[in-house]
């Protein structure tokens, strides 16, 4: 599909989409940019990348396909510095779990580029992190939501989902406010929640984690997630969120006043819908 892609960050995602790629034999060649010289000559050491590189300019020349895999806050910035050196033509995309901002930021900084953005979020992270973690099948039947502005060429658009497609992930087109909404409440709001109890529950008798078992374990693994990766993206989608956790909090109310009253159906029927929809999620 494309004779060069450029993967910027080597992180958890970034590693495995360059491993997927390899796999997949999507590009004749792949990039790997990285900050640290160290990891630069780790992934130069790896099959699946074919060459690494340390300046963020020279590292996208020549690719038809840039994937931007750093932190939130980074992506607007590292649009526009990497813009004046772009191939007529090049697709950049992103893989950052809220869109609007960067949708915005990232299409500004295309205006005077060669170059056209169009936003991503493969649905496909961990409550690990970094390159160790990696792996080719990281992606390989998850859900990715592109983000194209009102204005994108459809060729654009429909390179960008055969790109996906190629990886074999389920491919939606929301815009970029859509997303935001979404993942505020189908990927942000759980997030929050499990370091909300993580946090709470660290305040109790550290001699009670003793008797904890699987049952926790599910429900607070996400919480284990990078610290500074998710303060970012609550911050960059506040708004939403902000929305979400009221609507949860209407949620948990209710549930506390019929523990206060005496109507069991009512109960039963509260968790009854909890557990039809968590069984929908499998399906």
């Amino acid at each position: 599909m494309f004779e060069q892609i450029t993967i910027l960050g080597s992180g958890l995602l970034g590693a495995s989409l360059a491993m997927s790629i390899h796999h997949a034999k999507i590009a004749q060649s792949i990039t790997i940019w990285a900050r640290r010289k160290e990891t630069v000559d780790l992934c130069s050491s790896k099959t699946w990348c074919q060459h690494g590189e340390e300046n963020l300019e020279r590292s996208v020349i020549g690719s038809n396909l840039v994937i931007i895999c750093t932190p939130v806050e980074t992506i607007g910035g590292i649009a526009r510095q990497i813009a004046p050196y772009l191939e007529k033509g090049t697709l950049v995309t992103d893989v950052g779990s809220v869109k609007n901002q960067i949708c915005l930021d990232c299409e500004e900084a295309m205006k005077s580029s060669e170059g056209f953005f169009i936003g991503s979020h493969p649905m496909a992270g961990s409550e690990k992190s970094g390159m160790d973690f990696a792996s080719k099948e990281l992606v390989n039947g998850k859900s990715c939501i592109i983000t194209p502005m009102k204005d994108a060429p459809v060729n654009y658009i429909q390179k960008l989902e055969e790109f996906w497609k190629a990886l074999k992930m389920i491919v939606f087109r929301f815009s970029p406010a859509e997303h935001d909404r979404a993942a505020a409440y189908f990927s942000h709001l759980p997030h929050l929640l499990a370091s909300c109890l993580s946090r709470h529950l660290d305040t109790q008798d550290p001699n009670w984690k003793k008797i904890s078992g699987n049952g926790l374990k599910d429900t607070t693994r996400i919480a284990e997630g990078d610290p500074l990766l998710w303060q970012q993206i609550f911050q960059m989608n506040k708004k939403e969120i902000l929305t979400s956790i009221a609507g949860w909090e209407k949620s948990l109310e209710e549930i506390k006043e019929l523990l206060k009253g005496e109507n069991k159906n009512e109960l039963h029927n509260y968790l009854k819908i909890g557990s039809n929809f968590r069984k929908d999620l499998d399906k």
